[in-house]
C-alpha cells in the first residue's frame, strides 16, 4: 500500500512555509540556505513496516548536523486506534503492505507528532519557522495574469528565482540518493510552497531549470536527455546541477522592485487540501 505522504504531511500541517513532498520524504529547505530538515518514515527491522517518523537537520556542506527519531507510541500517534484492536502485533506500526484500502495511518493524532516536530525545529533550525509575516498576502503574485508577464519585471525577478529553486530541489535530492527526474517531478509544487507562486508560474520554473540542466531547447529530444543525466552516478548528476546553477545564475534578471516573496499559511487547525498530481 502507498504510504500516502502528501496526504500525511498535508494533515501534520506544519508551520514551515518553505515544506514539500517529494516521494515519501518531507523537506524543507529555506531560500539561500545550505540547511534543511528532512522527514521520514521511520523503518522498523521488519520489510514495509514503520514506527515514528525521523527527522534529519542536514547541511550542505556539512553533513547531517542533528537527528531524532520520533516513535508514534512516545506521542500518542495510535493510541486511539491501537486500542480498539484486539492484535497486539501492529500497536504503534503501520505498514505498507497493501496496495488498496486506507492509508496506513488511517485514524492518526498527529497532535503529539506535530508539537515535538516543532519543538525540534525551534531548537534546530529555528530558520524553518515560518515568520509571522509569511502569512500576510503578496500582491505581486497577482500580477501574472493582470499584465503582460514577459515584460513584467518583478514577474521576470520571481521566475529567476523561482528556477533557482528548482535546481536547489534537484541539488539536494542527489544528497539524497534521488535522480533528478525523481525531484523535478514535484518542483512546480515546491515552487508553489516555497515562493507562494501560482502553478504555471511553477511550470514555467521548472521548464527553464530543464533547459539549463540538458543545454538545450525543450522539444522531442528532452526527456531522453534528462534520462541520461539521471542515469550518471549521483556525484555526475550533482555536478550537472551545479554547473546548470552556475549558467542560470549568470544571466541577466531584472532588480527587484517588489517585496520578498510570501506565502500564505493556513490558519491554526486548518488542514490544507490534499493535492492530487
Amino acid at each position: 500500500m502507498p504510504l500516502h505522504a502528501q496526504e500525511f504531511f498535508d494533515r501534520l500541517d506544519l508551520p514551515l512555509p518553505f515544506g514539500t513532498v517529494v516521494g515519501d520524504v518531507y523537506y524543507a529547505n529555506p531560500t539561500d540556505s545550505p540547511i534543511r530538515l528532512r522527514i521520514e518514515f521511520a523503518r522498523t527491522i521488519m520489510e514495509r513496516q514503520y514506527d515514528g517518523l525521523r527527522l534529519a537537520v542536514i547541511d550542505a556542506e556539512r553533513g547531517t548536523l542533528d537527528t531524532v527519531h520520533l516513535r508514534f507510541t512516545e506521542h500518542g500517534t495510535f493510541t486511539r486506534r491501537d486500542a480498539e484492536r484486539r492484535s497486539c502485533d501492529t500497536r504503534g506500526v503501520i505498514r505498507d503492505w497493501h496496495q488498496d484500502g486506507l492509508p496506513p495511518w488511517a485514524g492518526a493524532d498527529l497532535t503529539g507528532l506535530r508539537t515535538a516536530i516543532v519543538d525540534f525545529v525551534h531548537v534546530s533550525c529555528p530558520a524553518l519557522i515560518a515568520p509571522r509575516s509569511f502569512a500576510e498576502p503578496g500582491p505581486w503574485a497577482d500580477r501574472w495574469h493582470e499584465t503582460l508577464w514577459a515584460t513584467d519585471t518583478v514577474v521576470l525577478t520571481r521566475l529567476h528565482e523561482a528556477t533557482q529553486a528548482v535546481l536547489d530541489l534537484a541539488e539536494s535530492g542527489t544528497h539524497d540518493d534521488m535522480p533528478i527526474t525523481e525531484t523535478l517531478r514535484n518542483a512546480r509544487y515546491y515552487v508553489m510552497d516555497m515562493l507562494g507562486l501560482p502553478l504555471d508560474q511553477g511550470m514555467l520554473a521548472e521548464a527553464a531549470a530543464v533547459t539549463q540542466l540538458t543545454c538545450r531547447r525543450l522539444g522531442p529530444d528532452t526527456a531522453g536527455a534528462l534520462e541520461r543525466i539521471a542515469s550518471m552516478p549521483l556525484d555526475k548528476q550533482r555536478a550537472v546541477v551545479q554547473a546548470a546553477s552556475r549558467r542560470h545564475a549568470a544571466t541577466s534578471t531584472p532588480l527587484r522592485t517588489s517585496p520578498p516573496p510570501a506565502r500564505p499559511v493556513p490558519a491554526p487547525g486548518q488542514t490544507p487540501t490534499a493535492r492530487s498530481h
